[in-house]
């Protein structure tokens, strides 16, 4: 007998057994979740892994990267926060300190964040399991702006302000 029949005779036992009643979610739509769109062809496998607690090393950094993203969002609300402070309150020094020790704290993430991109679409199975990468100095360009804008004097135009 081949094994192909000796799993289906085992299972077909074990059903008349009454082994599969009452199991969790049964008669249910499983419940896939996103591995489709993280593993490409290979997604029932890594899914199959993931509830077994292991997954490939790039798998494990795409949930590194969603971490650090929603953290650099954090930051960014934030800096726009104390920007929006420093320009209700007339752009005192008070809040440059602030201000910059956040674009500081946002520059090393960001920057930490780009290499773990690099890393994970180097190490991700194909092109569509790849991430599109942060643009570090685009966004440190726009903090910048939005800081020379809220500590600029009255009067004065936002290009004649140090960056913070």
């Amino acid at each position: 007998m081949s094994i192909e029949k000796t799993i289906e005779s085992q299972i077909q036992d074990a059903m008349a057994a009454g082994m599969f009643d009452n199991l969790p979610g049964a008669g249910k739509p499983l419940l896939l979740g996103d591995g489709g769109s993280l593993a490409g062809d290979n997604w029932l496998g890594f899914r199959v892994l993931q509830n077994g607690g292991m997954l490939p090393e790039w798998l494990n950094l795409a949930k590194d990267i969603e971490r650090d993203r929603e953290h650099l969002d954090r930051l960014d609300a934030e800096h726009a926060a104390l920007c929006q402070a420093a320009a209700l309150d007339g752009g005192r020094d008070g809040y440059r300190e602030a201000i910059s020790r956040i674009r500081v704290r946002y520059e090393e993430l960001a920057r930490s964040l780009r290499k773990r991109q690099d890393r994970f679409n180097h190490d991700a199975p194909g092109i569509r399991s790849q991430r599109p990468a942060i643009w570090v100095e685009h966004h440190l360009e726009r903090l910048d702006c939005r800081a020379r804008e809220a500590v600029a004097p009255e009067g004065s135009s936002v290009d004649s302000v140090k960056p913070v």
